[in-house]
């Protein structure tokens, strides 16, 4: 069919309603939806042609695409190269991102303003190929005379919807003039699409893979059967300090050298399956130490083997036990009740010492709070977000502090961990040791400790090296140290050591004017633990809690009151309830009536109305500085008969 043939069927289909009947019936439906359009069909180019500045847009917003389809592209024109066909790709707007071809068929295709940017949507230019396999969301094929404006009938076009995840996002075409299609076009815009298709599903599961494996807080990297790394994700590049692309196709051998610790790392990863195991790698001119898992790879393709290998460096576990156990010191300065004067200067000295480098020896009888005390040390000190750990030397056998302390290597002794435990001291790295009842330790570990003070390293029983740490000790004791030394059964160079800085915490029994307040403090705090409402001390109560010797001091008023507020059963806390645990008779209602209660009356309103006074009758500063609620402190102040 001749240029002028093809013409005159074209002039034919749009002035003969009848002609139309042999069009396919999507192509008719399109020349109908075109007149509705008011599409010009004289058209005799496409003026349609998106500014510079709009292209790049439409380019940016379809990058993912137009990536994946480059290639693509590209071997669909070497194919049809010579044979005068442009590859077209167009956006959902059918706006053309990009057009393949060589110098002939690019200057048919610029005749007819084919080219990169110009719109080729059904409302602007009527039936074409880009159009209808968008909107019928499958291959088109469109003939010359088929088209709806003058300016395409002397071409042909086939294109196919490409789908990504099952949605349309874009098209890919062949266009030539008419007579060099053939039956084989549109088969091979299909078969490049599903090429694309298959290209983003694999670039997304990449990309799923690879933020899915860097997610992951631990390092990860697999080796084939002869060492090679075949993957690394981004956490194992960080521990072994090295880029992740130096670490792709680098052989395991080359890249960490023949030292006998990396070769020791190597064999064990090389040779099978192992779990938990702790390394030490010497990278260049830093040491750095983590603990690895080994899991076989077989290939079920081959007989090769390979390995994936799971590695948590030893700061990453660190961070963990602080995130977790670091949250062991809950209290600060600000939760410590009282207002005796010999206590004031305990905590002044222990809030003084909180930021300073050195140890701090706890001494006080059981039960006055050395343990409260070392954790508002620890949270007003520079270490508050790394770790606080505990340990009770005296709740452990003798045989087991020295492990828990210092750790130890696989095969130190029977029922040794595989691969190894860290001690206390390596976790609490960066943070806060506390050691209660530091009396208790044995001699010969003893000598260990101050050592590890003294060196600022431990080494792991049965193992051979000495690992740097930079822990703060807190250490308490309620013996007397200085009579202990005496007897020889404490090392006076340790007591110095520990005991740079001396805190002695004054038993309950000698802080009159803080039983009250402390009562009061832990009634509220109890009840709000238990859910109950809030509960009051009767008079006969605090006359006897002020008069009772408390030998177990803090620890056993909370006892006292605990007990007290299960029993109650209203909102009173009654002599009855406590009179068991106390270890002395119930007063005499005629001393309670007069002095006694009197006494305790007049401490109490004159406590209240000096710290109003200090506080300029704030009464949130001064409910925080008696240590009780807002809500008492006005209960108080009723039943006082203070107005302010």
């Amino acid at each position: 069919m001749t240029n002028a043939e093809l013409r005159a069927k074209w002039e034919q289909l749009h002035s003969d309603v009848g002609e139309r009947k042999g069009l396919p019936l999507e192509i008719r439906d399109s020349w109908e939806r075109s007149r509705a359009f008011a599409v010009n069909r004289h058209f005799r180019e496409n003026p349609y042609i998106a500014t510079r500045a709009e292209l790049n847009e439409a380019r940016n917003r379809a990058k993912f695409m137009i990536e994946k389809s480059a290639s693509v592209m590209n071997g669909l024109y070497e194919f049809v190269a010579g044979t005068g066909f442009v590859v077209l790709l167009g956006d959902v707007n059918l706006c053309l991102l990009k057009v393949v071809g060589d110098r002939e068929s690019l200057a048919f295709a610029q005749r007819a303003r084919l080219v990169e940017g110009s719109m080729w949507s059904e409302r602007l230019v009527g039936t074409n190929a880009g159009a209808l396999a968008y909107d019928l969301a499958k291959p088109v094929s469109v003939f010359g005379y088929q088209h709806f404006c003058l300016f395409s009938h002397v071409a042909a076009c086939s294109c196919a919807p490409i789908l990504d995840e099952d949605r349309i996002v874009g098209v890919l075409g062949l266009s030539a003039p008419y007579n060099r299609v053939s039956n084989h076009t549109l088969g091979m815009v299909v078969a490049s699409t599903k090429h694309i298709k298959a290209k983003m599903a694999m670039e997304r599961a990449r990309r799923y893979h690879e933020v899915l494996t860097d997610s992951i807080q631990e390092g990860l990297f697999a080796i084939d059967i002869n060492g090679n790394i075949t993957f690394a994700n981004k956490n194992c590049a960080e521990t072994l300090r090295m880029g992740r692309e130096t670490l792709f196709g680098r052989n395991i051998y080359e890249l960490l050298g023949h030292s006998p610790d990396n070769l020791y790392f190597i064999n064990r990863i090389t040779s099978g399956r192992s779990s938990d195991e702790n390394y030490s790698l010497t990278i260049g001119r830093k040491t750095v130490r983590f603990n690895a898992t080994c899991c076989p790879l077989n290939d079920p393709d081959s007989t090769e083997k390979g390995a994936v290998i799971v590695v948590r460096e030893n700061r990453r576990i660190k961070q963990l036990v602080s995130d977790f156990i670091g949250g062991g010191a809950k209290i600060t300065f600000q939760d410590i009740v009282g207002q005796d004067r010999d206590f004031q200067q305990c905590i002044k000295t222990a809030s003084a010492a909180a930021s300073s480098l050195s140890n701090v020896l706890l001494q006080g009888e059981s039960g006055t709070g050395k343990d409260i005390i070392a954790q508002a040390m620890h949270n007003a000190s520079p270490r508050r977000n790394n770790a606080f750990l505990a340990i009770n030397c005296a709740a452990l056998p003798r045989e087991l502090i020295a492990s828990e302390l210092f750790g130890y290597e696989e095969g130190a002794f029977t029922g040794a961990r595989k691969g190894g435990n860290m001690g206390k001291f390596e976790l609490a790295d960066q943070g806060t040791l506390f050691l209660d009842e530091i009396g208790d330790m044995p001699l010969d570990l003893q000598a260990s400790l101050l050592r590890v003070l003294e060196e600022k390293t431990i080494m792991r029983l049965g193992g051979t090296k000495r690992i740097p740490i930079n822990v703060r000790v807190i250490a308490a004791t309620n013996q007397d140290l200085e009579t202990m030394i005496e007897n020889g059964r404490f090392r006076r160079d340790l007591y110095y050591r520990l005991g740079v800085i001396r805190i002695n915490i004054p038993p309950l029994r000698s802080r009159k004017a803080d039983i009250l307040l402390i009562a009061e403090h832990l009634v509220e705090k109890c009840g709000q633990r238990f859910d109950r409402p809030l509960m009051s001390l009767t008079p006969e109560v605090k006359e006897a809690f002020v008069r009772y010797h408390w030998p177990g001091n803090i620890r056993e008023m909370q006892n006292v009151i605990e007990g007290a507020i299960q029993l109650s059963s209203d909102q009173v806390i009654s002599y009855d309830l406590v009179s068991s645990y106390l270890a002395f008779k119930k007063p005499q209602p005629a001393v309670l009536n007069r002095e006694s209660e009197s006494t305790i009356h007049d401490l109490e309103k004159q406590m209240i109305l000096e710290y109003m006074e200090k506080y300029k009758y704030n009464k949130t500063r001064v409910a925080s500085a008696l240590g009780i609620s807002r809500r008492t402190l006005y209960r108080r102040m009723k039943e006082f008969e203070i107005v302010t």
